[in-house]
């Protein structure tokens, strides 16, 4: 990867291309696709913050709560709601266990009645 490039970008290079390279399908990795892959990186994290900055009460920096609400709120973000899920406290959490649990019950139930 020439010099040029390197002083383009934000995120180092050699990082993006080892994520790259991680991946069983990819095989050489040519220095102008893993700049392009790193300047699409840096623009979807700036979309990232400027969606988060805009949903933030504080104007001035960003939360994970900031995230998450527009990871849950925008439609195209669907694919990080696994990554940033929205925090929930434990009692909760446990709520939620619990009616799956009972859901699964009543379905087993259910099948064994048939």
């Amino acid at each position: 990867m020439n010099e040029k490039q390197s002083k383009l970008c934000i995120l180092p290079l050699s990082r993006i291309k080892m994520i790259m390279k991680s991946s069983p399908e990819v095989g050489n990795i040519s220095p102008d696709s893993c700049f392009l892959v790193t300047k699409a990186t840096e623009g979807f994290i700036a979309f990232l913050v400027r969606q988060a900055l805009k949903a933030s009460d504080n104007k001035m920096q960003v939360d994970y709560s900031d995230l998450a609400k527009i990871v849950s709120s925008i439609d195209t973000l669907d694919f990080l709601k696994d990554i940033i899920p929205p925090k929930i406290k434990g009692s909760k959490y446990l709520e939620i266990l619990k009616q799956i649990e009972e859901r699964e019950k009543r379905i087993a139930l259910e099948d064994q009645e048939l």
